[in-house]
């Protein structure tokens, strides 16, 4: 059975409800598989059949992850699978980087040039797709495209065997080696099918080769496999997914019943509108489309602004306003975009004016670890108490100030009543402390002490700031963490974005006759990459922001989609006009994906892009997203910014002002 769930169906009670109409027939529980892709979704799928069927019932059922239920068949006959015992390692991400560099040492790759470092999580992406699509070691020349592929192909071989020699599997193997011994092995593979005679799976558009391989040696015919997905919101490609096990389904498996759930219970009619013209532009797609149940509601707004900075200032506008004058709540906000990067100049405009927000995907520009020690420094000058701040400035760079010297500075801070930063004051004071440290203690006083002069004579933290990071070799100490100048280059090009933040906050808060509000600048952001987003928005009123990939499950009333331009979404690399045809596939993953971000809005939604973008100084023309053309041509609302600001009555008055001024005689 193949049941096609559309976004906003209710989707995730089909599993749970079938298990226990199972088990109501009489099927016993340890015959029935239900697999999800993530620990949290199967904590759920047990939670939520505890609660239907009771908790004695809900454990013999197998409730698993594809590589959790693979764990427990490799540790059922390891040997069988070329393993020591059932107590093999299963490496983790820091395992496999550490071996992939060892490696890459070992062949010659590692280069005596200080910028030729390959990244180690783009060659272990490489070395998972091979094995998820089962290239051989044998054939894995076939596969070689670029740079990159050449220097993973030379290990690949290397790597397998490194793996083998130390008994370990690493997370793919959990699937792979599995789906193999069960296609080879004909004994072991009616075994397990007599073990599992029911198979369901959710989120069947995510599964990859190898999961499916896993999938069809597992079921007999007559096939008790039961899929639940959306190939329209199939957007994992690019780590492995097929969107192809689900648009193939009926012919891989013949005598499939399929059944649609297309009424949507999420958003209003017109952004399921506008999901459904979008969305009905790919041509490899299972017909249907999402039916309002929630009908009425406001237009979708297309937005364009100047630039990005424009953009920026305009959501945080418009957040502001339903707050302030509808009672919204922070969390029913999420700004959605197609890559990290362009969460910046939103992250600085809501920072700037005091509004919390949590970053769920990539990583927040103030998450960054030299943005993270800029910080420190900052709250060092202007909330010297912060224990923590200043355990960070003082030892970074490293400038001898031990673990010993700190504990000595701790207890003569606790004994004297007195904070962390005066500690560091009265260092000479202090007995028992090491003897390079005190210079260095000394040192980092005179550096704070002078910034705080500095900031409250010029009424200028941020410059103060800078002085300070110039001062402490900040760069030089970024360049021997890294060993590149390029990646220095980057890395200190979002301190330097961080300390222009900061002016910009501080002109922000003079410009309306106020102080700034240290503790709202610190306290605005959070970031969040947990599997329980959604639960931690409920409970902790925050604005999100968020990668349309780790938007999808997650729902707000209120979504801005941004960024909506070529070269952006769809993404530059299919977006060139060179691309080849081959390359269609990847321009409807890309629509798919703009399709995820629609279908997250419940009340309204804002589509916006910008005129032009600041790229390294410089200004670059954008040209709108191919997708746009493809939106309803009726109920849309258009707001050019640029245009409401010269038409606005204020920026009217400024204007006749100024001609009265130019007309008057001096």
């Amino acid at each position: 059975m193949l049941v096609l769930a559309g976004a906003g169906s209710g989707k995730t009670r089909v599993i749970t409800h079938r298990v226990a109409n199972l088990l109501d027939r009489g099927v016993q529980p340890k015959c029935i598989v239900a697999l999800s892709f993530t620990n949290k979704a199967a904590g759920e799928m047990r939670d939520r059949l505890q609660r239907m069927v009771g908790a004695g019932i809900a454990r013999e059922l197998h409730l698993a992850t594809f590589h959790s239920l693979g764990a427990q068949m490799l540790r059922e006959d390891p040997r069988g699978f070329g393993l020591p015992s059932a107590k093999f390692s299963i490496l983790d991400q820091g395992d496999i980087f550490g071996m992939i560099r060892g490696l890459l040492r070992e062949h010659g790759h590692h280069g005596s040039g200080e910028d030729r470092r390959y990244d180690l999580p783009g060659i272990a992406q490489r070395i998972s797709l091979w094995k998820n699509a089962f290239v051989e070691t044998s054939a894995v020349e076939a596969q070689v495209v670029d740079e990159y592929d050449v220097v993973t192909a030379s290990i690949y071989a290397p790597f397998e065997e490194r793996l083998r020699t130390m008994g370990a599997v690493d997370f793919d193997d959990l699937v792979c080696l599995v789906a193999r011994r069960l296609r080879d092995d004909p004994a072991l593979r009616t075994r397990f099918r007599s073990e599992f005679s029911h198979v369901m799976v959710d989120e069947y558009q995510d599964t990859s080769d190898a999961q499916f391989e896993l999938l069809r040696q597992l079921v007999a015919p007559p096939h008790n496999l039961c899929v639940v997905g959306d190939d329209d919101q199939a957007i994992y490609g690019w780590r492995g997914a097929k969107v192809e096990n689900i648009l193939q389904f009926e012919r891989q498996f013949p005598g499939t019943r399929v059944i649609k759930l297309e009424q949507n219970y999420r958003s209003r009619e017109p952004i399921l509108a506008c999901a459904n013209s979008i969305i009905g532009n790919n041509k490899v797609r299972h017909v249907k489309a999402l039916i309002p149940t929630r009908h009425g509601g406001a237009p979708v707004s297309l937005v364009v602004a100047g630039d990005g900075t424009q953009e920026a200032a305009w959501i945080s506008k418009q957040i502001r306003q339903l707050i302030h004058h509808e009672g919204r709540a922070l969390r029913d906000f999420a700004v959605l975009y197609r890559s990290a990067q362009q969460a910046k100049p939103i992250e600085e405009e809501l920072q700037q004016n005091g509004l919390p927000y949590r970053v769920l995907g990539g990583q927040s520009v103030y998450d960054k670890k030299e943005v993270k020690d800029a910080q420190a420094y900052l709250k060092a000058i202007v909330m010297p108490k912060d224990e923590l701040a200043i355990r960070r400035a003082m030892q970074t760079p490293p400038r001898g100030i031990g673990q010993v010297a700190i504990e000595r500075l701790l207890a003569h801070a606790e004994s004297h009543h007195v904070t962390l930063m005066e500690a560091v004051l009265q260092a000479d004071r202090i007995e028992d402390l090491p003897a390079r440290a005190l210079p260095a203690l000394q040192r980092f006083g005179e550096i704070v002490t002078t910034a705080q002069r500095q900031a409250h004579a010029r009424n200028d933290v941020a410059s103060a700031l800078a002085d300070v990071l110039r001062e402490v070799n900040m760069r030089d100490h970024v360049r021997r963490e890294t060993g590149s100048d390029k990646a220095t280059d980057q890395r200190m090009a979002a301190v330097d974005s961080l300390v222009e933040s900061i002016g910009r906050f501080e002109r922000r808060a003079r410009d309306r006759n106020k102080t700034p509000r240290w503790s709202d600048y610190f306290g605005a952001s959070i970031h969040d990459n947990s599997a329980n987003a959604q639960d931690e928005a409920r409970r902790d009123d925050r604005i999100t922001l968020a990668t349309l990939h780790s938007a999808k499950g997650l729902e707000w009333d209120f979504v801005f989609l941004i960024g909506v331009e070529e070269g952006t979404l769809p993404h530059r690399r299919v977006a060139s006009p060179r691309a080849s045809d081959a390359i269609a596939g990847d321009v409807e993953e890309e629509r798919r994906l703009f399709y995820v971000g629609i279908t997250r809005a419940r009340e309204q939604l804002w589509i916006t892009r910008c005129a032009a973008r600041t790229d390294r100084g410089r200004e670059i023309p954008r040209m709108p997203s191919r997708f746009i053309d493809e939106l309803p041509k009726s109920g849309l609302r258009q707001y050019d910014i640029a245009k409401e600001e010269e038409l606005s009555s204020e920026a009217i008055g400024d204007m006749a002002n100024a001609f009265l001024r130019q007309i008057q005689p001096s």
